[in-house]
């Protein structure tokens, strides 16, 4: 009945202000990784401006997702991402905007923005929006770890939320407040199934249930599976519902544009999930309420219960695994059961007929641009080395030819591994920009560049790897001969597109570098992915002999990459023979 009535609330509200079905219009989408579009290698996944598309009428709206992980609300104005929007900007195209997570971050000086500069910086993107015709939504950060206070109070004294909402304010346009609807969400609705936001919500993978991670993984409380991002964008659905009927602080122009949006969000279905047991105690995908052709997840996981299989409300059967996913929603309300070895038998449950002429496709058009600019060339397979690290080292970027620099790809020096070494220039502003993916995120990785130069004094240089950016101290190793390595720690990396970039800071240029290697699976210089799956990494390395793993010595970053700790050189990486690394 609840539901019932807030849905003819609505209709009454929709009904009081004339509005053309025709009236079609672009929602541009900008913020960081809770909201960007990832590639299908990384499913499930999912920021929720990839999804957004599924809640709105595709034959009037068009979703065009700019978010990208790690930027705050700076950065992304900094490299231009604002700038690029503003220009495809078009009168009557909605704008949502969402930052909060990286600015607040002050670990990390490249991204971090003061509490007393946030609102400008938001300001900023309502003024790009206005200065089109366009309409400005601002969207607060969604809770990530269950805490109320993190945007909505202001802990570590920053109020992303009651800022952002200020700024809404001020402007007089729609305010989604997403961290509040997902803190309540997360401690009312699944408050009695602690475990389901960690398990169903974020990314928290077990080994085994997704192939894209075998091995499983625990992105901890930053990133969304596809079920939790879903979840997001009905939220945001709501709140624009939400701001229509209550918030009476919009300007007429802001209320006429909010009445055009919602007036575009397609009917959304009850579907509900339950088990044939009368005492389950294990986890089980919650009630949702999606559109016609969204995505779907049905999952269990049982506490001693033995799951047979997964039924629809006509008993037909679906699946037998614990998680079926891949599927889209029906134009009706539903039922799934999961079925358990030992309770009740399947029967029918009466429904509706599936409704004709709903719309089952997404409104969400291709995604921004990725976060570099830099073209990617063909890579030879010789370069590509996915399959060279180890159990510490799991990626290994070849650092021979890079995409861009300024130096040489070089072998005449002894010991270093794969097809060779890069050379920078002498020179104070000398680069190597090498184009890397990563299929995996992670907030704390560790990076080991291997590097050598005779001499008597550092070549110290600035790393950026996405857009973070590390002074790095080089010592000499004595020997263009002799190889060494430094590590840089805390590296923010998210499952995307990035840049790799070495830059000299002194007048005798970088040492020649050897190779770079992250300690998490799936990071490889883009374009290396299709060449070793083509080969089926069969061939590539015959020898299977592997960098040596290195202990913790070296030189070792902080978190805000500014203090370099020197110590002992590491003997087991030094005067190695050329191909005791890789074969090829």
């Amino acid at each position: 009945m609840k539901s019932i009535f807030k849905f003819l609330l609505l209709s009454a509200v929709l009904a009081s202000v004339a509005v053309s079905d025709s009236t079609s219009f672009s929602i541009y989408v900008v913020g960081d990784s809770t909201v960007q579009t990832y590639k299908d290698n990384v499913y499930p996944q999912t920021g929720w401006g990839q999804v957004l598309g599924y809640f709105f009428d595709a034959s009037r709206v068009k979703v065009l997702n700019y978010a990208i992980g790690g930027r705050s609300s700076r950065t992304f104005i900094e490299e231009g991402r604002l700038d690029e929007v503003k220009g495809k900007l078009q009168k009557g195209d909605f704008l949502f905007v969402q930052f909060g997570h990286n600015d607040r971050d002050y670990s990390k000086s490249a991204r971090y923005v003061e509490p007393s500069q946030f609102s400008g910086y938001i300001q900023k993107y309502v003024d790009a929006g206005q200065a089109k015709g366009a309409n400005v939504i601002l969207v607060s950060p969604m809770n990530l770890n269950g805490s109320r206070n993190v945007f909505s109070t202001g802990s570590n004294n920053y109020d992303a939320r009651g800022m952002m909402q200020t700024v809404a304010k001020n402007n007089k346009i729609p305010f989604v407040d997403l961290n509040m609807k997902s803190y309540n969400t997360y401690n009312t609705t699944y408050k009695s199934m602690p475990d389901y936001v960690t398990r169903y919500l974020y990314k928290k993978l077990e080994k085994g249930e997704y192939p894209n991670f075998p091995d499983g993984v625990n992105d901890g409380t930053t990133h969304f599976q596809e079920m939790g991002s879903m979840g997001h964008a009905q939220m945001i659905c709501e709140e624009l519902e939400d701001n229509l009927k209550s918030n009476t602080n919009l300007s007429a122009d802001a209320k006429a544009a909010l009445t055009t949006i919602v007036s575009a969000i397609k009917k959304r279905y009850t579907i509900k999930v339950k088990t044939n047991l009368t005492n389950y105690n294990g986890l089980i995908t919650q009630t949702q309420y999606f559109p016609a052709g969204s995505p779907m997840t049905l999952r269990v996981t049982p506490n001693g219960q033995t799951f047979e299989k997964w039924v629809d409300d006509d008993c037909n059967e679906l699946s037998t695994k614990q998680i079926y996913y891949g599927f889209k929603t029906k134009a009706r309300d539903i039922t799934y059961t999961a079925m358990f070895k030992g309770g009740s038998a399947c029967t029918p449950i009466s429904h509706g007929t599936e409704e004709t002429g709903t719309s089952n496709s997404s409104s969400s058009g291709d995604s921004g641009s990725s976060s570099s600019e830099v073209a990617v060339k063909d890579l030879a397979e010789d370069l590509c080395s996915l399959n060279a690290g180890t159990q510490a080292w799991p990626s290994v970027i070849e650092t021979y030819e890079p995409e861009i620099a300024d130096g040489f790809s070089e072998t005449n020096h002894e010991g270093f591994t794969g097809k060779g070494f890069f050379n920078l220039d002498n020179s104070a502003y000398s680069k190597a920009t090498y184009m890397v993916t990563s299929d995996q995120s992670a907030e704390k990785a560790r990076v080991m560049i291997r590097y050598a130069f005779a001499g008597t004094t550092n070549r110290d240089m600035k790393i950026t790897i996405d857009n973070g950016v590390y002074d790095v101290a080089f010592p000499p190793t004595g020997s263009w001969d002799k190889w060494d390595t430094v590590y840089i720690d805390n590296v923010w990396v998210d499952a995307l597109d990035f840049k790799v970039i070495l830059q000299s800071t002194t007048s005798d240029g970088g040492p020649n570098v050897d190779m770079i290697a992250f300690d998490m699976k799936d990071v490889y210089r883009t374009g290396c992915k299709a060449i070793l799956d083509k080969k089926k990494q069969t061939t590539l390395f015959a020898n299977k002999k592997i960098i040596p793993t290195p202990q913790k010595n070296g030189f070792t970053v902080n978190a805000l990459g500014r203090k370099v700790q020197n110590v002992n050189n590491q003997a087991d990486l030094r005067n190695l023979p050329k191909g005791n690394y890789f074969s090829y």
